[in-house]
């Protein structure tokens, strides 16, 4: 059985602009979900949504913007519409291109947990990211670094990656 969206979130719903930086990007996560719970999104999506946005936010503010320049120019802008069959993400910024060439993928680093001191701190956004979400793309256009992506109303993730050697 297809679930569909409810019609409250059938409409552009998120519109905001914010300071690149883990302050105002927690407060963002915070409006955004406010939002899809007043809009009677469930619980699952709603999940989903905060993990994406925030493993995307951050590889802006960790990625685009450092070493930090003038506050005034480091912001994030998020654009989120539903329709019937989830979400539409987009999130812009004027900060550092990605390097050319494909997108990373799904592999995910090295995990030994025997030896705690060895886990690495990052690696896993791009795999999380990929796997929570459809149609994601990012491009660049005007100084500005555009990513795209979808949350379906219901979705069954594969199991994430494989560990790099």
């Amino acid at each position: 059985m297809t679930q569909t969206a409810p019609g409250r979130l059938r409409r552009r719903l998120v519109n905001l602009r914010f300071a690149a930086d883990a302050t105002a990007v927690r407060a963002a996560l915070i409006t955004v979900d406010t939002i899809l719970a007043q809009s009677d999104a469930p619980p699952d999506l709603r999940s989903r949504t905060q993990i994406a946005l925030a493993e995307a936010c951050n590889n802006i503010v960790e990625h685009a913007y450092r070493p930090k320049p003038d506050s005034r120019e480091a912001q994030i802008m998020l654009d989120i519409s539903g329709d019937a069959g989830g979400l539409q993400v987009t999130l812009r910024d004027r900060g550092r291109a990605m390097p050319d060439g494909p997108l990373p993928g799904r592999i995910l680093p090295h995990i030994d947990p025997d030896t705690p001191a060895t886990l690495p701190e990052g690696g896993f956004g791009w795999a999380l990211l990929r796997e929570m979400t459809r149609a994601l793309s990012i491009s660049r256009q005007n100084g500005q670094n555009i990513l795209r992506f979808r949350l379906h109303m219901t979705d069954t993730p594969s199991p994430l990656g494989k560990s790099m050697p």
